[in-house]
């Protein structure tokens, strides 16, 4: 039972890592060193396939790095830590891409309609119009993240 729970905890730790790390990622690698991969994401028109994958590309090598290694040597530790930055991908590609950015199967419009996917399609948005702030992907954070005007109302009776 032990080890169950300790398999939760890490693949939960990953899993919210990955934010961080995407939001770092995001701000000073993908805004900066590497904006030439970055900047086909930030165009009108957006294709099936971006040289902004490649970011995509790179965090699934290293979780399947992380989930073979706990698989042949045993470690469960490693095998979970794989498995939440696996499901941090999946939950990348489904809300980042096809709920914000309406790619593959479009969901924009059905996400437009949901709470808590509209705050992230409208918060994500403020990104793409000024191209600074905002830098997460799955998650608003109050007091980092910049919210739409419509949300800030809400904010200011906290």
């Amino acid at each position: 039972m032990l080890q169950v729970l300790l398999n939760i905890g890490v693949f939960t730790f990953f899993f919210i890592l990955m934010e961080f790390i995407a939001r770092l990622t995001h701000k000073y690698i993908m805004h900066g060193l590497l904006w030439k991969i970055h900047e086909d994401h930030h165009r009108d028109k957006q294709s099936e396939i971006e040289k902004n994958d490649f970011f995509g590309l790179v965090f699934a090598i290293v979780a399947l790095f992380l989930l073979l290694k706990g698989l042949i040597s045993n470690n469960p530790l490693l095998f979970y830590a794989g498995l939440g930055i696996t499901g941090y991908g999946i939950s990348y590609f489904i809300i980042h891409d096809m709920i914000i950015h309406d790619r593959h199967i479009h969901l924009r419009s059905w996400g437009l309609k949901h709470e808590p996917f509209r705050l992230l399609i409208l918060t994500h948005d403020i990104h793409h119009a000024n191209g600074e702030g905002n830098w997460g992907f799955l998650f608003v954070i109050r007091g980092i993240d910049k919210l739409p005007l419509e949300y800030e109302h809400i904010e200011a009776k906290r």
